[in-house]
């Protein structure tokens, strides 16, 4: 399978990807919008709740149906994507390489940032970059891209066991997404 390459940029998008990037610009607009300070636990996005320390974690179901909470109490590296997305190809490779060389020591999720992209299509992916373990989401309500404020795809976020975001970079690579879990907490 092959993948063709696309601008990475969500406000300049590809006929074809129009639709979803209208349709995250529309919910990251009314969330930003609607949003109000916190005031509480009931006050946390939509999914998430603060933890004992006061970070808010956000709890999402994965492709595969397990609930996966971020953070759970260690690191966490988010890549966001879209199967269509031929860039992201070495983003995501990097990921499932960190994640082979860290173990468990942290948490690892792609993130599909196209709602209508379905769960067979990123299988495709993911078995395209010989990672069919790798866990992945698809954000349909955009709860990580809002959270983590993330604007392109082929965009990778680090968090740590709070919450706060350590790193964020376009594609980096395996050794990098290494160093700076390790850096956020990863054993």
């Amino acid at each position: 399978m092959t993948y063709p390459r696309s601008r990475r940029s969500l406000s300049v998008p590809r006929p074809r990807h129009l639709a979803s990037a209208l349709f995250l610009a529309a919910v990251m607009a009314l969330t930003t919008a609607c949003a109000s300070t916190p005031s509480g636990p009931s006050a946390a996005p939509g999914g998430s709740s603060p933890d004992a320390a006061g970070a808010v974690a956000v709890t999402v179901s994965d492709i595969d149906g397990t609930t996966r909470t971020i953070p759970d109490g260690k690191p966490a590296a988010l890549f966001f994507f879209s199967a269509g997305c031929g860039e992201c190809v070495e983003g995501a490779d990097s990921l499932n390489k960190a994640s082979t060389a860290l173990g468990s020591s942290a948490d690892y999720l792609l993130v599909d940032v196209d709602p209508r992209e379905p769960k067979e299509t990123i299988n495709g992916f993911r078995d395209y970059i010989k990672a069919p373990e790798l866990p992945a989401v698809i954000d349909t309500e955009a709860t990580l891209t809002t959270r983590y404020k993330v604007t392109s795809i082929s965009t990778l976020v680090v968090v740590d066991a709070k919450g706060d975001v350590t790193f964020r970079a376009t594609d980096p690579s395996a050794e990098k997404i290494q160093e700076e879990l390790t850096k956020a907490g990863a054993q």
